[in-house]
């Protein structure tokens, strides 16, 4: 049986639009929609449907546009002392409860002392929890929100501007990676398994 590879052009099309329709990111979403309208695009024109092929071309140079237009814009990130006890933050870990105990139980956050509201143009963009040793700071909680999973915010900090870090006399950053998305986001940002460890991370700033 022989393949129509206009109909499954077609179909695959359909999928890859459907999939960035399920993105939190909007990022990840323009990336792959426009995956999706060029393949679009292309099947239009296979059945010779110039309205088809032309929309969605036209929708692949919009998602283009505006990924352009997102990595062109600088953005500003800052991390603000967070108050464990204020109602503001109990609302934020309540509200991503489920994806924050992936990395740490809720009830072992208050047995920390340094607590941090990531912000990304003055927006809540996470949340860290961390313990210092020395010049060491142990992060026990490395937290952003769906919308601003794009690992901005981590190159900013951990690759980036390591000297926010260094200037408060740290010299070695601590993590813990319970989950493989954890671990794979770790390892971007630069950290390395520690030896004889399952879980454990670091990496030495430089």
């Amino acid at each position: 049986m022989s393949i129509d590879w206009v109909e499954w052009t077609g179909y695959i099309a359909s999928v890859i639009v459907l999939i960035s329709l399920l993105m939190a990111s909007i990022v990840k979403l323009r990336w792959i929609n426009m995956a999706g309208a060029f393949l679009f695009a292309l099947y239009g024109a296979m059945i010779g449907s110039i309205p088809v092929a032309l929309v969605n071309f036209c929708i692949a140079l919009i998602d283009i546009y505006y990924l352009i237009q997102f990595y062109k814009t600088a953005e500003t990130f800052k991390t603000v002392e967070a108050d464990m006890d204020s109602e503001l933050f109990r609302y934020f870990v309540e509200t991503n409860r489920e994806e924050i105990e992936k990395q740490i139980a809720i009830d072992k956050l208050s047995d920390y002392s340094i607590a941090r509201y990531i912000l990304r143009d003055n927006n809540i963009a996470g949340i860290m929890v961390a313990e210092r040793s020395g010049d060491t700071l142990d992060i026990k909680l490395d937290y952003v929100t769906p919308r601003y999973r794009d690992f901005k915010a981590g190159r900013y900090y951990f690759e980036e501007h390591p000297e926010l870090f260094k200037k408060e006399g740290i010299d070695r950053l601590k993590a813990y990676a319970r989950e493989e998305s954890h671990r794979s986001y770790l390892e971007k940002m630069g950290f390395s398994r520690v030896p004889d460890s399952d879980n454990e991370y670091e990496k030495i700033l430089k």
